[in-house]
């Protein structure tokens, strides 16, 4: 199940970059993401990159990095938080999903940080976190309704028409969940590519801070 614009018949792409970084001079976590960082590991801070489409593997990919980082820490570090910087036209809703569920059951916070775009599956994820949310200034956000390109049956496509259906008032619920707006807000906006500033992101409330 892939969000509006990501389609079946599309030319197979390369999946998504996960990395971890190996260079950093931030010394105040809670507040690094609001400058122009040196992107990367150090003792206080720790950065994951996701660019690309949201595909198959890359909520399994994501765990593994975030274990990696946890794993690795001492006990000076044991609560700092994780940033994500995401670059991201969007993809697989099943995957955005699991990784905004798996945040929520870490034990620190994860900041998400978008650059260039955070689209569709991605600008979900970039809301629905648990640490601060932020876009630099000349990126763009997108939202919009979930499509499929599923066929078979027609008892089979109810089915499935039905499960998008479901799937997307999840979507809007959670947008309306960490946003200013409301559910019937998303709703609306979400029936065609709805493109946001990061300021406007900021004044929606689906970002807390342009960097």
């Amino acid at each position: 199940m892939k969000l509006q614009g990501m389609y079946d018949d599309e030319p197979v792409k390369e999946g998504p970059s996960i990395n971890i970084g190996s260079k950093s001079e931030v010394t105040n976590p809670d507040k690094s993401i609001y400058k122009e960082i040196d992107y990367g590991f150090s003792v206080n801070d720790s950065i994951i990159y996701v660019h690309g489409d949201i595909v198959l593997g890359l909520l399994f990919d994501f765990v593994s990095k975030v274990r990696t980082i946890l794993d690795n820490r001492d006990e000076s570090q044991k609560d700092a938080p994780i940033t994500v910087l995401i670059n991201s036209d969007g993809g697989d809703v099943y995957e955005a999903l699991g990784i905004i569920d798996y945040i929520k059951s870490l034990p620190v916070k994860v900041n998400m940080v978008a650059r260039g775009r955070a689209m569709s599956a991605a600008a979900l994820m970039l809301a629905c976190t648990t640490g601060t949310r932020a876009a630099s200034k000349m990126t763009s956000i997108m939202v919009h309704e979930i499509s499929t390109a599923n066929q078979g049956k027609a008892s089979d496509i109810r089915a499935n028409a039905d499960h998008l259906f479901e799937l997307e008032e999840l979507t809007f619920q959670l947008l309306a969940q960490y946003s200013k707006q409301d559910i019937e807000f998303w709703r609306k906006q979400a029936r065609k590519d709805f493109y946001m500033t990061a300021d406007k992101a900021k004044e929606y409330g689906l970002i807390d801070a342009v960097i």
